[in-house]
């Protein structure tokens, strides 16, 4: 079971974890860029499920690749839908602007 709260991105192996924004729960930092990707094992699919959401619309905002469609963003106050992937990785990437913090997001992935 693996955190990355710390670390700001970096890869997340295993079968299950949480991956959350810098600081969380309390603010995330401006004008940070964070990629983490997530890796299960070959010919396993990844779930990725929000349990907490809060960014600044549009200006900060968290970028998923590997699943369908390719790209998703996400921005603002809502909890996004999960995210399946369609391989055996995601990679998330997480930007935020030089103004407004917010709590940023948790998500807890299962391959």
């Amino acid at each position: 079971f693996l955190t990355a709260e710390d670390a700001c991105g970096g890869t997340m192996r295993g079968s299950s974890g949480i991956v959350s924004s810098p600081n969380f729960p309390n603010e995330y930092h401006n004008n940070a860029d964070c990629t983490w990707t997530i890796v299960a094992e070959p010919g396993d699919t990844i779930s990725l499920i929000f349990t907490d959401f809060q960014m600044e619309e549009k200006y900060d905002y968290l970028e998923v690749e590997g699943s369908e469609p390719p790209t998703i963003w996400l921005s603002g106050m809502n909890i996004p839908p999960p995210v399946i992937s369609n391989k055996n990785w995601l990679r998330l990437h997480f930007v935020t602007d030089s103004n407004h913090r917010y709590r940023g997001f948790s998500a807890h992935y299962q391959g």
